[in-house]
């Protein structure tokens, strides 16, 4: 009898200090974020006696997934948030601090009081001035966009490294949760350490990437991308790779092969970083096209000492591109002698350039070119071989001139070699028309330019309003998991003294049994 009695009290001891151990861990965790509760799992079996049935560990899985998706939306938000802050900081027109508009209007202005004032030096030399310095601050945000790319494909590749670390981690942690189940399947499976380990993989792998987690029936998972690309799967893993060149992520499959995944990533740093990179695409295309833009209208009047080149001041998308309007161009030749060539709304710049080349009277005299300017529009130079000749159009738009600045893109613009030259020989009848034309170009540049001022501050206001509408969903997805799986410290304590005293009260009893037992022995 006393055999049996003892066997099922040191059994209930046992199983007192497990559960003590159990509370304990919990209490020691009680503010590690990736911690779940535990909970002794303690049954009787018949006929008599007591079991430690399992380490029951209260999460809801389901609530881990959903929270770790939330987050990864909320990482991509704020890592784009933190890439557009920077270019912020560069186009100082969000701070105090001279910004491109401002540029932009001085050399306007420059542009427009030497127009007022031909033969003014001073005026001559702001204008020079004043269109280095818009170059130059051109020049300087396209190079600080250019460090941010490359800064961008850095972190990038840090973030691609990390989810390939995490996802060995996780298939490493999923055999080491087989030989736990394995070794601890007769004492309550005790390997809920090893769940916590993986839970807290699975959020630092969520903040870098969207996953799917499917979990099997002992806490082993499968972790794929949205797109079904698996990452773990067993033991194995599979890697992420970059491709700086085009700015994608591959994934490596086994066989050695490679697939572009960047469009099926939603989620995540890594998202992030492909949509700033497309952000500062935007933004440096934008900036180049303001630049083209003023490489290919920006143009001085010119005398006839200065040039022989008329330039033709409708820009065409294309060189068919029909004109829908009529005019004429009457090109003289001498007092007595003068050719007037026609077009009307369906002639194209090829068509006029054709027609100008072919007249016999014109030939040797004036020779048309379609040129291609900067922007990727088409305009038509005419050059003629004796400086006496001129040309006049009825739509006021050929022109002796010459453009202010070269080159072809932000790489390559600058000032004209032959600019002090041109603006010594200016065409002073011109000078009121090209005012005029200023004024076009001005507010052309400026739209440009202003446009790429509101698209950041648009996409910026943007994310911030989805940022904190996703950081609030986060937050209520947290809280939620808290009270489901996390630890009260005063609950906890409370169990812990009750079975503390469980267990000194089974303990006096075993005593007592000893001292009955002593007592029986020695009245024999």
């Amino acid at each position: 009898m006393f055999g049996a009695t003892f066997s099922i009290a040191a059994q209930g001891l046992e199983m007192f200090r497990k559960s003590a151990d159990v509370r304990s861990r919990n209490i020691l965790n009680a503010n590690n974020p990736n911690y779940v509760q535990e909970e002794a799992i303690i049954t009787s079996f018949a006929p008599v006696g007591v079991k430690l049935d399992e380490i029951q560990r209260t999460q809801n899985f389901y609530y881990m997934l959903v929270r770790n998706q939330k987050l990864s939306i909320v990482s991509s938000l704020d890592t784009s948030i933190k890439g557009n802050a920077q270019v912020e900081r560069l186009f100082q027109e969000f701070t105090q601090g001279l910004g491109g508009s401002e540029y932009v209007d001085r050399f306007f202005k420059a542009y427009q009081n030497l127009m007022k004032e031909p033969t003014n030096e001073g005026a001559r030399s702001e204008l020079l001035n004043s269109a280095q310095s818009l170059m130059s601050y051109i020049k300087d945000r396209k190079a600080d966009m250019d460090r941010m790319v490359a800064s961008t494909d850095y972190d990038m590749r840090v973030y691609l490294n990390k989810i390939n670390t995490l996802a060995k981690k996780i298939a490493q942690t999923n055999q080491e949760i087989l030989t736990g189940y394995a070794q601890t399947y007769t004492r309550g499976k005790d390997y809920k350490n090893l769940l916590d380990e993986r839970d807290k993989y699975l959020r630092e792998l969520s903040e870098l990437i969207n996953i799917n987690v499917r979990e099997d029936e002992i806490g082993r998972v499968r972790v794929e991308t949205d797109s079904g690309f698996v990452l773990v799967e067993d033991r194995y893993s599979w890697e992420l790779k970059y491709n700086a060149g085009n700015k994608r992520v591959l994934w490596k499959s086994k066989d050695g092969s490679e697939v572009d995944i960047s469009d099926f990533i939603s989620g995540g740093r890594t998202r992030g970083l492909l949509d700033f990179h497309k952000d500062l695409k935007e933004y440096t295309d934008e900036l180049e096209k303001a630049t083209q833009k003023l490489i290919s209208e920006i143009k001085l009047p010119l005398n006839a000492q200065a040039t022989n080149n008329w330039y033709w001041f409708n820009n065409m998308e294309t060189t068919s591109t029909a004109f829908g309007f009529s005019g004429s161009i009457i090109f003289n030749i001498s007092a007595t002698t003068s050719v007037t060539i026609n077009y009307t709304s369906t002639t194209t710049l090829s068509n006029l350039v054709n027609t100008i080349n072919n007249n016999p009277t014109l030939t040797g005299n004036f020779a048309a070119n379609i040129v291609t300017n900067a922007d990727g529009t088409y305009t038509m130079v005419i050059t003629t071989t004796d400086p006496s000749y001129t040309i006049r159009d009825s739509n006021n738009l050929v022109h002796r001139s010459e453009p202010l600045f070269t080159g072809t893109k932000i790489a390559d613009v600058a000032i004209s070699s032959s600019a002090d030259s041109y603006m010594r020989n200016l065409d002073y009848e011109k000078v009121d028309e090209f005012m005029g034309f200023s004024k076009n170009w001005w507010r052309g540049l400026s739209a440009l330019y202003n446009k790429i001022v509101d698209t950041i501050a648009s996409k910026q206001r943007d994310l911030k309003t989805k940022h904190e509408i996703e950081s609030a969903l986060l937050t209520s997805l947290e809280t939620r998991i808290h009270d489901i799986q996390g630890v009260s410290v005063d609950n906890e304590f409370i169990e812990l003294m009750k079975i503390q005293r469980s267990y000194e009260a089974l303990a006096r009893t075993i005593n007592a049994m000893d001292e009955m037992i002593q007592a029986t022995i020695n009245m024999v």
